[in-house]
């Protein structure tokens, strides 16, 4: 009786091995390789192998086995006129050898997987999925210092910065210590944990990743952070205002670069002899100090609160005047004869500002402190500035409050 069990034991495990090995012969990517193997004449196929393909790069402590499935990437006379069968476009493969840089450095996604939806990162919990099309260029600042050395290859990547410079950005937010503290500090949220970016999927359809977040953040903010009420907590609780974060109108091809330009943002971690430092970029002349003054509201963020030309109208819960950051217009005509009180406003600022409602929370913008980053020669260029916009107002109606002219 036992041999009789011992028999059939061993033929079961027989079973199961051959089993297993049929399986492996009708993985995922083989299919891939035999349909591109059926389109390659005798002489083509030579130096043409079957198998799991991999680059091992020790230098970045990655294993890539892209390759399996692409096959033709660095084969341009093969390659046919889909994906994955297709050759790798320009001259990129030239200047970044597959065995020194490999796949994933450069277009995320999962090195090891051979299964395409794990390979390109769509799957549950990877927080690097693949970066498609433009999205790619994000990765070009690990290595290259000077983005405008590159800007013919990555213009989402410069065109996103500009407008994270633009849209005042730097006002709430912190990149590579400069910046403001009102918000999160962006210098590696391209490579944080979710968890750490504070990425809430609740608010937003699948798929769940990083690129998508980000395209909705900026899409419309207040989607993600919409806010919660007194009568939707526990008793106790505090109120929770919606995102502070303007909605900015951005056009989906701003949207798209933006989102390259965060994704940019990342911690640096390639060895030395990637890395091409970046040049300081000369520093711009400028025809007059109201110009110059421009250009500081514009370096520092001012845009964020204030709005293009210090306009106002961005929305502040329970702020006073309307739950509304208030305009620059009328500065001239409160500090016209205090210029030291608009300096030591600026240097200082002004936190906490007057609540509208003394029983509701504090509004969550402020007017941030920037003696430490703002010289004297850029804040009498300000102040030149702020002053000017003066002259662009059609009539005179009665300004605003002084204590309330910026918060």
């Amino acid at each position: 009786m036992k041999r009789l069990l011992f028999l059939i034991l061993t033929g079961l495990l027989a079973l199961l091995f051959l089993v297993t090995m049929w399986r492996d012969t009708d993985r995922e990517w083989t299919h891939y390789q035999r349909r591109f193997l059926k389109t390659l004449a005798r002489d083509e196929r030579r130096g043409v192998t079957g198998g799991i393909k991999q680059i091992i790069v020790a230098d970045l402590h990655r294993v890539d086995r892209c390759t399996t499935c692409h096959l033709a990437i660095d084969k341009p006379q093969l390659a046919l006129g889909e994906e994955p069968f297709m050759a790798h476009p320009g001259k990129f493969l030239d200047w970044h050898p597959p065995e020194k840089f490999g796949c994933t450095v450069c277009h995320g996604g999962q090195g090891l997987a051979t299964e395409v939806a794990a390979a390109h990162g769509d799957v549950p919990d990877w927080e690097e999925p693949l970066l498609r099309g433009p999205l790619v260029q994000a990765s070009c600042r690990q290595c290259h210092g000077n983005l405008s050395a590159i800007a013919e290859y990555a213009p989402q990547l410069v065109k996103g910065r500009e407008l994270f410079k633009a849209k005042g950005c730097y006002g709430c937010h912190t990149v590579k210590d400069f910046g403001q503290t009102i918000s999160q500090d962006l210098t590696e949220v391209g490579s944080k944990s979710y968890q750490l970016i504070e990425a809430d999927f609740e608010m937003m359809k699948p798929p769940h990743d990083r690129i998508h977040w980000f395209m909705q953040k900026l899409r419309n903010p207040r989607t993600l952070n919409p806010g919660v009420r007194p009568e939707q907590l526990p008793p106790g609780e505090e109120e929770v205002f919606p995102t502070a974060m303007p909605n900015f109108g951005l056009a989906e091809d701003d949207i798209q670069a933006l989102t390259v330009y965060l994704l940019s943002l990342t911690a640096s971690n390639l060895p030395v002899s990637y890395v091409i430092p970046g040049v300081p970029e000369p520093e711009p002349v400028y025809a007059s100090q109201v110009e110059k003054g421009q250009a500081v509201f514009r370096k520092f963020g001012c845009t964020a609160c204030h709005g293009l030309n210090g306009v106002g109208g961005r929305r502040n819960w329970n702020a006073g005047l309307g739950e509304e950051v208030p305009s620059l217009m009328y500065a001239k005509a409160y500090y016209g004869n205090h210029v030291d009180d608009l300096k030591e406003l600026i240097r200082h600022g002004r936190q906490p500002v007057p609540r509208a409602n003394a029983s509701r929370p504090n509004p969550a913008l402020y007017m941030p402190a920037w003696k430490d980053r703002i010289s004297e020669e850029e804040l009498d260029a300000l102040v030149a500035y702020l002053f000017s916009l003066a002259d662009r107002l059609p009539t005179s109606p009665t300004p605003i409050e002084p204590a309330k002219t910026a918060n």
